[in-house]
């Protein structure tokens, strides 16, 4: 499954979604896939998390950062109201 780089898209796209009457698992998203959805610098989202500012993170390990999508489009939903 491809990323979506519209946000609009992404939008579209709740966790929801269904296959095959299955729920589509919470999908994970690197620092640089949500830098790429939101049109801003890796470092951006990186400073972002530093400050508590920005989507809520996953820490997979101590150097593995990682944002559910859904986190992502409720932030999104929160900062754009």
């Amino acid at each position: 499954m491809s990323t979506p780089t519209d946000i609009r898209t992404a939008r579209n796209r709740r966790t929801d979604d269904t296959t095959n009457g299955a729920a589509m698992p919470d999908e994970y998203l690197t620092t640089e896939e949500v830098a790429t959805w939101l049109k801003v610098a890796a470092s951006t989202v990186c400073r972002w998390r530093l400050a508590k500012k920005g989507p809520r993170v996953t820490w997979l390990s101590p150097t593995l950062p990682r944002y559910r999508r859904s986190d992502l489009l409720a932030w999104l939903d929160e900062v754009a109201a």
